[in-house]
This record gives C-alpha cells, sequence and structure tokens, in this order.
C-alpha cells in the first residue's frame, strides 16, 4: 500500500475530527493486518490497518483498527479487469464527492471514510462495531432485514431528491456495468453478449421449455440488452444517485443485544454508482437475495414499506413524497424496472454451493 506517515496523520486526524481531547497526538505504532474475520473481494485487496496513538493532553496510548480496500496492484490480471471497468475510480469519487454531502442532508448510509485516494480507500471498522454481513451459504435475506435496508436505501434515495432540491450540482458519473456509446472489443460488452450465448445453451437443456425453445432463444439477448437504456438516467422519470449493486453481501446488519433483530444497516462497495429511477436500487434488492416464494408472500408489503420510509425522510425536510414521486408513478416505474432485478441476478449472482469442508 503506498501509504507514508503523513498520509497515516491525517488518517487519524479525520477519524478525531470533533473530539477536542485528541486533537494533539503522535503516532506510536502503525502496521497492516490480513483480515481473517473479513471477506475478500474481487474487485479489491482488504487489510486492516492498525494504529497506536498517544494522545499529547492525557498521556493516553489509543489503539484504532481501519479497514482497508485497495486496488490489487500485484496480480495483473485483477488490474486490468478493474481499470477496464473503473470501479475503483467511482468508489473514491463516491467517498470524495458523493456520500458526504448526501449523507449530511438525510442520513447515514455507508461507512465513515478517512481517505479515499490512490486506488485506497480506509473506512471506519464496521466489523468491530458488530455489523455484519446478514445471508447465509443461500446468499438469501429474510424479512427483517429487508425491511431495515430498505429504510437505509430510502434515505439514501431521498438524500439525492434534497440535494436537487436545494440546487446541489451532481458530479458526472460515467456508465461504467453497461456502458453506451463504446466499441464491441469493450471488456463489458464482450462479457455481457458472451453470458448472453451461455444461458442460450442452458436454456436448451431445460425441459419446460422445449415447446417455445426457437421463440425464447431469438429473444434473449434483445431481453438481456434492455438493462443498458434502464441504467441510464430517465428522460421521464424522477432521477437519484442509486447504489447499483445491493446484493447481500454489499449490506451489513449491526443487531440487537439478542443478536436476533437488525437494528440499523450500511451499504458498502459504492462501484457502479449512477444516477436512475429509485426503482432501479429496488429492483436489485428485493430480487437478488430473495426467493420467488417470499416474493409472492411480501413484495407488495416492502414495496409498501419504502415508500412510508421515503415519505419519512423528505418530509423531514419539508417535502412532500407525493409532489415528487406519486404513488401511482412510484409503482408504475417498479413495474417496469422489475426485468432490472431478472437480468442482474442472472448476470452477477451465481452461487458456487461448495461444501463448507473439503
Amino acid at each position: 500500500l503506498e501509504l507514508n506517515s503523513a498520509d497515516i496523520q491525517q488518517v487519524c486526524r479525520n477519524y478525531l475530527q470533533g473530539d477536542e481531547q485528541s486533537t494533539s497526538f503522535d503516532i506510536v505504532d502503525y502496521k497492516l493486518l490480513s483480515t481473517s474475520d473479513a471477506p475478500q473481494g474481487y474487485l479489491g485487496s482488504h487489510f486492516h490497518l492498525q494504529v497506536t496513538l498517544k494522545l499529547q493532553q492525557s498521556n493516553e496510548l489509543k489503539d484504532i483498527r481501519f479497514f482497508c480496500k485497495a486496488a490489487p496492484e500485484g496480480n495483473a490480471s485483477r488490474m486490468e479487469y478493474i481499470e477496464d471497468f473503473g470501479v475503483f475510480q467511482k468508489e473514491i469519487i463516491a467517498y470524495k464527492h458523493v456520500l458526504p454531502e448526501l449523507q449530511a442532508a438525510c442520513a447515514e448510509i455507508a461507512p465513515k471514510c478517512y481517505y479515499a485516494d490512490k486506488n485506497l480507500l480506509i473506512f471506519e471498522n464496521l466489523i468491530d462495531q458488530g455489523y455484519r454481513m446478514g445471508a447465509g451459504r443461500d446468499g438469501v435475506l429474510n424479512y427483517e432485514q429487508l425491511h431495515c435496508a430498505l429504510k437505509t436505501l430510502a434515505a439514501l434515495h431521498a438524500g439525492s431528491i434534497i440535494m436537487d432540491t436545494q440546487g446541489r450540482e451532481r458530479i458526472p458519473l460515467e456508465e461504467n456495468a453497461y456502458p453506451s456509446n463504446v466499441p464491441s472489443e469493450n471488456m463489458r460488452i464482450r462479457y455481457f453478449y458472451q453470458t448472453c450465448e451461455v444461458f442460450k445453451e442452458l436454456i436448451k437443456t431445460l425441459p419446460k421449455y422445449q415447446s417455445q425453445l426457437d421463440y425464447i432463444l431469438s429473444r434473449v439477448t434483445t431481453r438481456m440488452h434492455t438493462i443498458f437504456e434502464l441504467c441510464k438516467a430517465s428522460q421521464t422519470r424522477l432521477n437519484v444517485t442509486v447504489h447499483g449493486d445491493l446484493w447481500a453481501n454489499n449490506i451489513l446488519f449491526q443487531y440487537d443485544k439478542c443478536d436476533q433483530t437488525p437494528l440499523q444497516c450500511r451499504f458498502v462497495d459504492f462501484q457502479l454508482l449512477r444516477y436512475a429511477p429509485p426503482a432501479m436500487d429496488l429492483a436489485t434488492m428485493l430480487t437478488i437475495p430473495t426467493t420467488s416464494q417470499f416474493r409472492a408472500a411480501h413484495l407488495s408489503e416492502l414495496l409498501a414499506e419504502y415508500y412510508r420510509f421515503m415519505g419519512e425522510f423528505l418530509k423531514q425536510a419539508d417535502l412532500d413524497i407525493a409532489n415528487i414521486l406519486p404513488e401511482t408513478e412510484y409503482y408504475d416505474s417498479v413495474q417496469e424496472y422489475r426485468i432490472v432485478g431478472i437480468i442482474e441476478s442472472l448476470q452477477f449472482s451465481h452461487l458456487a454451493m461448495l461444501p463448507p469442508v473439503y
């Protein structure tokens, strides 16, 4: 990692900001540790930064553990993929320029970030605060977890709306998952069409589709391709800042003392941030980490709860949701963007059900 003592000093100053008794300190020691209690990500290398400070006013020693996410610069193939995908630079933009004002406008939805530069992000360590992923090996979230996550999602979208009503200028965000106007050899385009061909071969093996096989195969790529348009800012609907990648592993929950009920959650991995209708995030969150049986039983109620949460957050800013996102418009957009959750699930959410011990 490209961190010098001045960087460490700045990280610690950012962490201690607002604590008047801890503004003056000396760094006694710092070291990087592996994250044995946190998952490793394909699009980043994860570390803990352990820092020991000596507070000058009290001579007290203070240990702080940060979570670090770095570009995997030692792995050439992964670095090429990340640079082509543009995910790391987008996340740096998110934490430096988008999320601070958005959260100040509404509520916290992401971990505090103390450093965002040089292919490196340094955060508060949510694991030390009792946060953890909510899904098991099946990748599925339960009703209470989704209810909690929808409140945080409503805060993200409401914060974006509040900023817009205040006349804040939007930071440009280049689409990196489904780019338009790029050559056919672009990595994302090649991946998309290769994926469609794989699905066609899979469909050929499924007995229930044989009676309409030719019709289905002729439409798979066209239907999948609709996401390239839907992920753009809409010309007719309300657009907000959307996370763009809300599957189970990107939502961390903090639980009550009995370790049963989620009290709050934080979103991580803002690598696909974009401006689009709120229904895009809803479609992903309520499709990828759920089953069809769960959606049949609870989808309507959860959609209503999100709308209620959004209305409450906007009301705190003296805004009326009926004037911004009327209920009929909301449900109409949910129906239009429903296919996004299905496509995203097909594209990115394959689970390898390997045994835990082998």
